[in-house]
């Protein structure tokens, strides 16, 4: 444009200036919600660590437009690729299981920013935390980075360490310390490579995440979100890249948990073994053994009588989770014993309260209902079976077994004690007409 032609159009009617304008400024951004002018949306992603609560479906609610579906049906453990939204104040609604919204929340999105929702907790205690995924430093040449999340509902906090494959942690500082649960760290950068993640409890040893080998791309950034899968005491973790597509997964613990229960009357002392090396020893009936950890995946479990060893009596061939726990209950009477598999959640009950389940391992017996305190609380568990897990607040209770659909009573504990935080399992055991009860404490 030449200077007089530019002279006459500053010169012109400040309305003729403006018409000319607007298709200017409108062909190289665009006016969008919350009264910002934008040129790029924003990206978010989600990540479905809510231990109990099902897939979750993410809504969009715009400051006075209508609402848009996100995402629907991203299960637990799912992680979601970066979807774009309109930049500016927005509402989000997550809603989990189709049927519970725990989270409504309106923030401003900046445009062409990236963020990562958290959902992690439990239905009880839903937590959702936006994060932006922003890096401070952008590692250099030879390094990537990465920064730590404890989103494990019930966590005590851990120590996280970063090394190279097989190293033995006993001479080792941790990279980080304590990370309380709902913390996350700063970005810290390593030199690129092949490492080895694991969390331990505060101030120890003792491996309670086990990634197993990771490789880390020069110049890229990451964050470890460690997660729950209904473990008393062993973690999971989730490995989302911070990048342009949002690429991330579960990165499954190499570890698992089992238990052994011993309630088959008339049998001896027992040792069990898994993949025939020994995992419980000396165990007597009415016994129950701490959790140890073994190898995530299948294994055989076989179960002698300390008198005859080599005689195996049960076995069982379960699959083992990683990052769950397993009991296994030698139940029935001499010459048809066997070995029952439980999947066990032991996560906390809400304040004030604790969790119980009810099995059923009585010999001969038949389904059974359960009443609390006289009134019915679990209907029918067949032989050999649990029930799901019920909250009580700490207390003593009055736990009657009846024969399933009457009111024969198969066995009443006038006093069974539960505390408040605690995870239990209450036990029927034994040969009709001798049946007895046995309650561990799981968590």
């Amino acid at each position: 444009m030449s200077l007089s032609r530019l002279a006459r159009f500053f010169t012109a009617p400040a309305t003729a200036v403006a018409m000319l304008l607007l298709p200017i400024l409108l062909g190289s951004c665009t006016l969008k919600s919350g009264g910002f002018v934008i040129t790029e949306p924003a990206h978010l992603r989600f990540f479905n660590a809510l231990v109990d609560g099902g897939p979750i479906n993410v809504q969009v609610i715009a400051v006075n437009q209508d609402s848009q579906t996100l995402l629907t049906g991203l299960p637990f453990e799912g992680v979601s690729n970066y979807l774009d939204i309109n930049a500016g104040n927005q509402q989000i609604n997550i809603v989990a299981n189709n049927t519970s919204t725990i989270y409504s929340g309106t923030q401003l999105f900046i445009d062409d920013a990236f963020y990562s929702f958290m959902v992690y907790g439990t239905s009880a205690s839903p937590v959702v935390l936006p994060i932006p995924d922003a890096v401070a430093n952008t590692p250099e040449g030879g390094q990537f980075s990465i920064r730590f999340m404890n989103a494990a509902y019930s966590s005590i906090g851990f120590d996280v360490y970063v090394t190279t494959p097989g190293a033995s942690l006993a001479n080792m500082s941790p990279n980080f310390s304590n990370l309380a649960y709902g913390n996350i760290t700063l970005f810290t950068a390593i030199a690129t490579g092949s490492y080895q993640v694991r969390f331990t409890l505060p101030n120890s040893k003792q491996v309670i995440y086990d990634a197993g080998t990771i490789d880390f791309a020069e110049k890229a950034s990451y964050q470890l979100v460690a997660y729950t899968k209904g473990s008393g005491t062993l973690l999971s973790a989730a490995l989302l890249n911070l990048d342009t597509v949002g690429a991330g997964s579960a990165i499954q613990s190499r570890q698992a948990q089992i238990k052994l229960v011993h309630t088959a009357p008339g049998t001896a002392t027992v040792n069990a073994f898994v993949d025939g090396a020994t995992a419980f020893a000396n165990l007597p009936y009415l016994g129950a053994s701490s959790y140890e950890t073994l190898a995530a995946g299948a294994h055989t479990v076989t179960v002698e009588t300390v008198a005859t060893p080599g005689a195996v009596i049960a076995s069982a061939q379960p699959t083992f989770a990683p990052a769950t726990d397993t009991t296994v209950v030698l139940t029935g009477p001499p010459g048809a014993q066997s070995a029952v598999v439980l999947a066990d959640t032991n996560l906390p009950a809400t304040a004030g309260s604790a969790r119980i389940r009810f099995v059923n391992v009585a010999a001969n017996t038949g389904p059974v209902d359960v009443y609390i305190n006289f009134a019915q609380r679990v209907a029918a568990i067949p032989s050999n079976a649990a029930s799901g897990y019920l909250e009580l607040p700490e207390n003593t209770y009055a736990i009657t077994f009846d024969l399933a659909g009457t009111t024969t009573v198969l066995l009443n504990l006038p006093a069974v004690e539960v505390d408040a935080g605690g995870t239990y399992t209450l036990y029927l055991a034994g040969n009709p007409g001798a049946l007895t009860g046995l309650l561990t404490h799981d968590d």
